[in-house]
Protein backbone atom coordinates (compact mmCIF):
# COMPACT_ATOMS: atom_id res chain seq x y z
CA UNK A 1 0.00 0.00 0.00
CA UNK A 2 1.40 3.45 -0.92
CA UNK A 3 2.61 5.57 1.98
CA UNK A 4 0.13 8.34 1.12
CA UNK A 5 -2.79 5.92 1.47
CA UNK A 6 -1.46 4.60 4.76
CA UNK A 7 -1.26 8.14 6.11
CA UNK A 8 -4.81 8.89 4.94
CA UNK A 9 -6.13 5.79 6.68
CA UNK A 10 -4.27 6.78 9.82
CA UNK A 11 -5.92 10.23 9.68
CA UNK A 12 -9.38 8.66 9.33
CA UNK A 13 -8.72 6.45 12.35
CA UNK A 14 -7.39 9.38 14.38
CA UNK A 15 -10.41 11.51 13.53
CA UNK A 16 -12.78 8.75 14.68
CA UNK A 17 -11.08 8.80 18.07
CA UNK A 18 -11.75 12.48 18.71
CA UNK A 19 -14.70 12.82 21.09
CA UNK A 20 -14.19 16.46 22.07
CA UNK A 21 -11.83 19.31 21.28
CA UNK A 22 -9.52 18.49 24.18
CA UNK A 23 -8.95 15.09 22.54
CA UNK A 24 -7.83 16.91 19.40
CA UNK A 25 -5.42 19.03 21.43
CA UNK A 26 -3.91 15.95 23.12
CA UNK A 27 -3.37 14.17 19.80
CA UNK A 28 -1.91 17.32 18.24
CA UNK A 29 0.56 17.56 21.11
CA UNK A 30 1.70 13.98 20.46
CA UNK A 31 2.01 14.50 16.71
CA UNK A 32 3.76 17.88 16.47
CA UNK A 33 7.31 18.89 17.37
CA UNK A 34 7.18 20.93 20.56
CA UNK A 35 8.15 24.13 18.76
CA UNK A 36 5.19 23.83 16.40
CA UNK A 37 2.69 22.78 19.06
CA UNK A 38 3.74 25.65 21.32
CA UNK A 39 3.46 28.10 18.44
CA UNK A 40 -0.22 27.08 18.09
CA UNK A 41 -1.04 26.54 21.74
CA UNK A 42 0.90 29.41 23.29
CA UNK A 43 -0.05 33.00 24.01
CA UNK A 44 1.65 36.21 25.11
CA UNK A 45 3.58 36.84 28.33
CA UNK A 46 1.85 35.10 31.27
CA UNK A 47 -1.01 33.87 29.05
CA UNK A 48 -3.58 35.60 31.25
CA UNK A 49 -5.85 36.69 28.39
CA UNK A 50 -6.18 33.20 26.95
CA UNK A 51 -7.18 31.85 30.37
CA UNK A 52 -9.71 34.67 30.79
CA UNK A 53 -11.35 33.68 27.52
CA UNK A 54 -11.88 30.14 28.75
CA UNK A 55 -12.96 31.20 32.25
CA UNK A 56 -15.64 33.51 30.86
CA UNK A 57 -17.33 30.61 29.09
CA UNK A 58 -16.93 28.34 32.11
CA UNK A 59 -18.84 30.91 34.18
CA UNK A 60 -21.91 30.85 31.90
CA UNK A 61 -25.18 29.49 33.24
CA UNK A 62 -28.21 28.70 31.07
CA UNK A 63 -31.88 29.25 31.87
CA UNK A 64 -33.61 26.33 30.10
CA UNK A 65 -37.31 26.24 29.30
CA UNK A 66 -38.51 22.71 29.89
CA UNK A 67 -41.33 20.86 28.20
CA UNK A 68 -41.01 22.56 24.81
CA UNK A 69 -40.88 19.27 22.90
CA UNK A 70 -38.19 20.80 20.68
CA UNK A 71 -35.95 18.06 19.29
CA UNK A 72 -34.55 19.53 16.07
CA UNK A 73 -33.30 23.09 16.64
CA UNK A 74 -32.46 25.22 13.62
CA UNK A 75 -28.78 26.22 13.65
CA UNK A 76 -28.69 27.98 10.29
CA UNK A 77 -27.67 31.63 10.15
CA UNK A 78 -26.85 34.32 7.61
CA UNK A 79 -23.42 35.91 8.10
CA UNK A 80 -22.38 38.85 5.94
CA UNK A 81 -24.67 37.83 3.13
CA UNK A 82 -23.85 34.13 3.16
CA UNK A 83 -26.15 31.42 4.55
CA UNK A 84 -24.29 29.01 6.83
CA UNK A 85 -25.44 25.63 8.15
CA UNK A 86 -24.36 26.64 11.66
CA UNK A 87 -22.71 29.71 13.17
CA UNK A 88 -19.05 28.64 13.38
CA UNK A 89 -16.49 30.20 11.02
CA UNK A 90 -12.84 29.12 10.75
CA UNK A 91 -10.59 32.00 11.78
CA UNK A 92 -7.42 33.10 9.98
CA UNK A 93 -4.30 31.37 11.32
CA UNK A 94 -0.65 31.49 10.31
CA UNK A 95 1.65 28.62 9.36
CA UNK A 96 -1.22 26.22 8.71
CA UNK A 97 0.85 24.08 6.38
CA UNK A 98 3.29 23.31 9.19
CA UNK A 99 0.61 21.27 10.93
CA UNK A 100 -0.34 18.87 8.15
CA UNK A 101 0.18 18.59 4.37
CA UNK A 102 -3.54 19.19 3.82
CA UNK A 103 -2.88 22.74 4.98
CA UNK A 104 -5.16 25.64 4.16
CA UNK A 105 -6.72 23.78 1.22
CA UNK A 106 -7.83 20.97 3.51
CA UNK A 107 -9.14 23.48 6.05
CA UNK A 108 -11.18 25.26 3.38
CA UNK A 109 -12.55 21.97 2.02
CA UNK A 110 -13.56 20.91 5.52
CA UNK A 111 -15.45 24.17 6.05
CA UNK A 112 -17.27 23.83 2.73
CA UNK A 113 -18.21 20.23 3.52
CA UNK A 114 -19.89 21.36 6.77
CA UNK A 115 -21.69 24.30 5.21
CA UNK A 116 -19.56 27.08 6.62
CA UNK A 117 -16.68 29.45 5.74
CA UNK A 118 -12.92 29.46 6.26
CA UNK A 119 -10.75 32.55 6.44
CA UNK A 120 -7.33 32.39 4.77
CA UNK A 121 -4.55 34.32 6.49
CA UNK A 122 -1.93 36.17 4.49
CA UNK A 123 0.63 33.98 6.29
CA UNK A 124 -1.13 30.62 6.15
CA UNK A 125 1.52 29.12 3.85
CA UNK A 126 -0.72 28.77 0.78
CA UNK A 127 -1.71 31.33 -1.83
CA UNK A 128 -5.29 32.48 -2.20
CA UNK A 129 -5.29 31.08 -5.75
CA UNK A 130 -4.14 27.66 -4.56
CA UNK A 131 -6.85 27.48 -1.93
CA UNK A 132 -9.56 28.76 -4.26
CA UNK A 133 -8.63 26.17 -6.87
CA UNK A 134 -8.27 23.33 -4.37
CA UNK A 135 -11.35 23.99 -2.26
CA UNK A 136 -13.59 26.27 -4.27
CA UNK A 137 -15.25 29.41 -3.03
CA UNK A 138 -16.74 31.13 -1.07
CA UNK A 139 -14.00 32.04 1.38
CA UNK A 140 -12.81 35.01 3.38
CA UNK A 141 -9.36 36.56 3.28
CA UNK A 142 -7.52 38.15 6.22
CA UNK A 143 -5.01 40.86 5.49
CA UNK A 144 -1.58 41.55 6.88
CA UNK A 145 0.51 44.18 5.11
CA UNK A 146 3.47 45.74 6.89
CA UNK A 147 3.90 48.04 3.91
CA UNK A 148 0.58 49.73 4.53
CA UNK A 149 -2.30 50.49 2.20
CA UNK A 150 -0.20 50.62 -0.96
CA UNK A 151 1.10 47.09 -0.46
CA UNK A 152 -2.33 45.93 0.72
CA UNK A 153 -3.97 47.18 -2.46
CA UNK A 154 -2.09 44.70 -4.61
CA UNK A 155 -2.79 41.82 -2.25
CA UNK A 156 -6.52 42.38 -2.00
CA UNK A 157 -6.90 42.70 -5.76
CA UNK A 158 -5.70 39.12 -6.04
CA UNK A 159 -7.87 38.00 -3.14
CA UNK A 160 -11.01 39.41 -4.73
CA UNK A 161 -10.11 38.02 -8.16
CA UNK A 162 -9.71 34.56 -6.59
CA UNK A 163 -13.24 34.71 -5.21
CA UNK A 164 -12.93 35.99 -1.65
CA UNK A 165 -16.18 37.61 -0.53
CA UNK A 166 -15.05 39.20 2.73
CA UNK A 167 -11.87 41.04 3.65
CA UNK A 168 -10.87 40.75 7.31
CA UNK A 169 -8.58 43.55 8.49
CA UNK A 170 -6.82 42.73 11.75
CA UNK A 171 -6.41 45.93 13.78
CA UNK A 172 -4.64 44.58 16.88
CA UNK A 173 -1.21 43.76 15.45
CA UNK A 174 0.93 46.94 15.26
CA UNK A 175 3.68 44.68 16.60
CA UNK A 176 3.84 41.05 17.67
CA UNK A 177 3.04 40.03 21.22
CA UNK A 178 5.73 38.51 23.43
CA UNK A 179 5.12 34.79 22.96
CA UNK A 180 7.55 33.34 25.43
CA UNK A 181 7.05 29.70 24.48
CA UNK A 182 8.48 30.56 21.05
CA UNK A 183 11.33 32.49 22.64
CA UNK A 184 12.27 29.52 24.81
CA UNK A 185 12.50 27.35 21.71
CA UNK A 186 14.91 29.88 20.24
CA UNK A 187 12.42 31.00 17.58
CA UNK A 188 11.43 34.47 18.68
CA UNK A 189 8.76 35.71 16.27
CA UNK A 190 8.70 35.41 13.36
CA UNK A 191 9.05 31.65 13.56
CA UNK A 192 12.23 30.61 11.74
CA UNK A 193 15.16 28.21 11.74
CA UNK A 194 18.72 29.48 11.76
CA UNK A 195 22.15 28.05 12.75
CA UNK A 196 21.51 28.89 16.42
CA UNK A 197 18.40 26.74 16.78
CA UNK A 198 18.72 24.17 14.00
CA UNK A 199 20.20 21.42 16.20
CA UNK A 200 17.66 21.45 19.07
CA UNK A 201 14.78 21.85 16.64
CA UNK A 202 16.19 19.04 14.53
CA UNK A 203 16.01 16.74 17.56
CA UNK A 204 12.36 17.71 18.05
CA UNK A 205 11.61 16.84 14.44
CA UNK A 206 13.36 13.47 14.74
CA UNK A 207 11.14 12.71 17.74
CA UNK A 208 8.05 13.15 15.51
CA UNK A 209 8.81 10.95 12.47
CA UNK A 210 5.23 10.84 11.18
CA UNK A 211 5.06 14.63 11.09
CA UNK A 212 8.49 14.80 9.42
CA UNK A 213 7.48 12.29 6.73
CA UNK A 214 4.22 14.10 6.02
CA UNK A 215 5.86 17.51 5.79
CA UNK A 216 8.72 16.20 3.68
CA UNK A 217 6.16 15.13 1.10
CA UNK A 218 5.21 18.79 0.60
CA UNK A 219 8.74 20.14 0.50
CA UNK A 220 7.85 22.67 3.22
CA UNK A 221 10.63 23.81 5.52
CA UNK A 222 10.36 25.40 8.92
CA UNK A 223 11.66 28.79 7.86
CA UNK A 224 10.69 32.33 7.24
CA UNK A 225 11.13 32.09 3.51
CA UNK A 226 8.12 32.49 1.30
CA UNK A 227 6.87 34.44 -1.64
CA UNK A 228 6.25 37.37 0.68
CA UNK A 229 3.33 39.75 0.93
CA UNK A 230 3.03 40.06 -2.84
CA UNK A 231 1.75 36.49 -2.83
CA UNK A 232 -1.19 36.51 -0.43
CA UNK A 233 -1.22 33.54 1.86
CA UNK A 234 2.14 32.17 0.83
CA UNK A 235 4.52 34.06 3.10
CA UNK A 236 5.27 32.35 6.40
CA UNK A 237 5.42 35.06 9.02
CA UNK A 238 6.96 37.84 6.98
CA UNK A 239 5.42 41.22 7.61
CA UNK A 240 2.85 39.99 10.11
CA UNK A 241 2.94 43.20 12.11
CA UNK A 242 0.50 45.55 10.39
CA UNK A 243 0.11 48.93 12.11
CA UNK A 244 -3.20 49.78 10.45
CA UNK A 245 -4.85 53.02 11.56
CA UNK A 246 -8.55 53.76 11.28
CA UNK A 247 -7.81 55.98 8.28
CA UNK A 248 -6.09 52.96 6.69
CA UNK A 249 -9.22 50.89 7.29
CA UNK A 250 -11.29 53.60 5.60
CA UNK A 251 -8.87 53.59 2.65
CA UNK A 252 -9.11 49.79 2.39
CA UNK A 253 -12.90 50.12 2.41
CA UNK A 254 -12.60 52.23 -0.73
CA UNK A 255 -10.34 49.68 -2.42
CA UNK A 256 -12.22 46.50 -1.49
CA UNK A 257 -15.36 45.68 -3.55
CA UNK A 258 -16.78 43.11 -1.12
CA UNK A 259 -17.77 43.10 2.54
CA UNK A 260 -15.22 44.38 5.07
CA UNK A 261 -14.71 43.11 8.62
CA UNK A 262 -12.49 44.57 11.33
CA UNK A 263 -11.00 42.00 13.72
CA UNK A 264 -9.51 42.82 17.11
CA UNK A 265 -12.15 45.11 18.64
CA UNK A 266 -12.58 45.06 22.44
CA UNK A 267 -14.38 48.32 23.28
CA UNK A 268 -17.52 50.18 22.31
CA UNK A 269 -15.41 53.13 21.17
CA UNK A 270 -13.38 51.04 18.73
CA UNK A 271 -16.55 49.33 17.52
CA UNK A 272 -17.99 52.73 16.58
CA UNK A 273 -14.69 53.67 14.89
CA UNK A 274 -14.85 50.49 12.83
CA UNK A 275 -18.38 51.29 11.66
CA UNK A 276 -17.37 54.87 10.86
CA UNK A 277 -14.49 53.50 8.74
CA UNK A 278 -16.96 51.45 6.70
CA UNK A 279 -16.88 48.00 8.33
CA UNK A 280 -19.95 45.83 7.86
CA UNK A 281 -18.70 43.30 10.38
CA UNK A 282 -16.73 43.37 13.64
CA UNK A 283 -14.91 40.50 15.31
CA UNK A 284 -14.65 40.90 19.07
CA UNK A 285 -11.21 39.38 19.54
CA UNK A 286 -8.12 39.55 21.72
CA UNK A 287 -6.18 37.50 19.16
CA UNK A 288 -6.57 34.38 21.27
CA UNK A 289 -4.45 36.01 23.98
CA UNK A 290 -1.48 36.17 21.62
CA UNK A 291 -1.08 39.94 21.52
CA UNK A 292 -1.90 42.11 24.56
CA UNK A 293 -1.76 39.99 27.70
CA UNK A 294 -4.22 41.23 30.28
CA UNK A 295 -6.80 42.05 27.62
CA UNK A 296 -10.38 41.33 28.66
CA UNK A 297 -12.18 38.11 27.88
CA UNK A 298 -14.02 38.54 24.60
CA UNK A 299 -17.29 37.13 25.96
CA UNK A 300 -17.24 39.75 28.72
CA UNK A 301 -17.01 42.72 26.33
CA UNK A 302 -19.30 41.27 23.65
CA UNK A 303 -22.51 42.91 25.00
CA UNK A 304 -20.78 46.31 25.10
CA UNK A 305 -19.78 46.04 21.43
CA UNK A 306 -23.19 44.74 20.34
CA UNK A 307 -24.92 47.63 22.08
CA UNK A 308 -22.51 50.15 20.54
CA UNK A 309 -23.13 49.19 16.91
CA UNK A 310 -26.77 48.11 16.99
CA UNK A 311 -27.89 47.17 13.49
CA UNK A 312 -25.03 49.02 11.78
CA UNK A 313 -22.70 45.99 11.68
CA UNK A 314 -22.76 42.25 12.34
CA UNK A 315 -20.79 41.28 15.43
CA UNK A 316 -18.82 38.05 15.65
CA UNK A 317 -16.66 36.70 18.47
CA UNK A 318 -13.53 34.61 18.80
CA UNK A 319 -11.43 33.44 21.71
CA UNK A 320 -11.99 30.55 24.09
CA UNK A 321 -14.67 28.61 22.19
CA UNK A 322 -14.19 24.91 22.95
CA UNK A 323 -17.77 23.55 23.14
CA UNK A 324 -21.00 23.92 21.23
CA UNK A 325 -22.47 25.34 24.44
CA UNK A 326 -19.94 28.18 24.17
CA UNK A 327 -21.28 29.03 20.72
CA UNK A 328 -24.80 29.12 22.14
CA UNK A 329 -23.70 31.45 24.95
CA UNK A 330 -22.00 33.85 22.52
CA UNK A 331 -25.10 33.99 20.32
CA UNK A 332 -27.30 34.61 23.35
CA UNK A 333 -25.15 37.66 24.12
CA UNK A 334 -25.56 39.06 20.63
CA UNK A 335 -22.91 37.50 18.39
CA UNK A 336 -24.05 36.56 14.89
CA UNK A 337 -21.48 33.74 14.81
CA UNK A 338 -18.17 32.72 16.38
CA UNK A 339 -14.74 32.11 14.92
CA UNK A 340 -12.48 29.28 16.07
CA UNK A 341 -8.71 29.08 15.58
CA UNK A 342 -6.79 26.70 17.84
CA UNK A 343 -9.58 24.06 17.87
CA UNK A 344 -9.45 23.43 14.13
CA UNK A 345 -5.65 23.64 14.12
CA UNK A 346 -5.58 20.86 16.71
CA UNK A 347 -7.92 18.86 14.48
CA UNK A 348 -5.73 19.50 11.45
CA UNK A 349 -2.59 18.38 13.29
CA UNK A 350 -4.37 15.30 14.64
CA UNK A 351 -5.96 14.06 11.43
CA UNK A 352 -5.61 16.50 8.55
CA UNK A 353 -8.71 17.66 6.69
CA UNK A 354 -10.73 14.88 8.30
CA UNK A 355 -9.71 16.15 11.71
CA UNK A 356 -11.02 19.63 10.89
CA UNK A 357 -14.30 18.10 9.71
CA UNK A 358 -14.51 16.17 12.96
CA UNK A 359 -13.99 19.32 15.05
CA UNK A 360 -16.82 21.03 13.18
CA UNK A 361 -19.04 17.97 13.56
CA UNK A 362 -18.44 17.93 17.30
CA UNK A 363 -19.30 21.60 17.73
CA UNK A 364 -22.44 21.28 15.63
CA UNK A 365 -23.59 18.19 17.51
CA UNK A 366 -22.92 19.84 20.87
CA UNK A 367 -24.80 22.96 19.80
CA UNK A 368 -27.79 20.93 18.73
CA UNK A 369 -27.83 18.94 21.96
CA UNK A 370 -27.42 22.06 24.13
CA UNK A 371 -30.28 23.88 22.42
CA UNK A 372 -32.52 20.82 22.62
CA UNK A 373 -31.85 20.54 26.35
CA UNK A 374 -32.53 24.26 26.74
CA UNK A 375 -35.80 24.02 24.82
CA UNK A 376 -34.70 26.59 22.24
CA UNK A 377 -35.90 25.96 18.70
CA UNK A 378 -33.62 28.25 16.71
CA UNK A 379 -30.41 30.25 17.06
CA UNK A 380 -32.51 33.22 15.94
CA UNK A 381 -34.47 32.95 19.20
CA UNK A 382 -31.40 33.16 21.44
CA UNK A 383 -31.00 36.22 23.63
CA UNK A 384 -29.92 37.28 27.14
CA UNK A 385 -33.09 35.79 28.65
CA UNK A 386 -31.66 32.32 28.02
CA UNK A 387 -28.73 33.04 30.37
CA UNK A 388 -28.58 33.31 34.14
CA UNK A 389 -26.11 35.23 36.27
CA UNK A 390 -22.51 34.11 35.66
CA UNK A 391 -21.19 31.95 38.45
CA UNK A 392 -17.73 32.49 39.89
CA UNK A 393 -15.04 30.11 38.74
Amino acid sequence: MPLSELLQRADLYSASRLHNLDDARRVARRRLPAVVFDYVDGAADDEIAVRRNRAAFEAVTFRPQMGSGMLAPDLSVSVLGRDLAFPVVLAPCGLVRLLHPDGAVGVARAAVSRGTISTLSTVAGSSIEEVAEGAGVPMWFQLYASGGVEEAGEIIKRAFAAGSEVLVVTIDTPTLGNRERDVRHGVAPPLRVDPHNAVPLGLQVLARPRWAVQLASTGLRLSRRGAGPSSPGSGMLQGVASPFSWSDVAALRQLWPGRLVVKGVLTAEDARRAVAAGAEGIVVSNHGGRQLDGAPATLRVLPEVVAAVGDEAEVLLDGGVRRGAHVVAALALGARAVLIGRPYLYGLAAAGERGVVRVLELLETEMRRTMTLMGCGSVKDLGPDWLGEPHSC
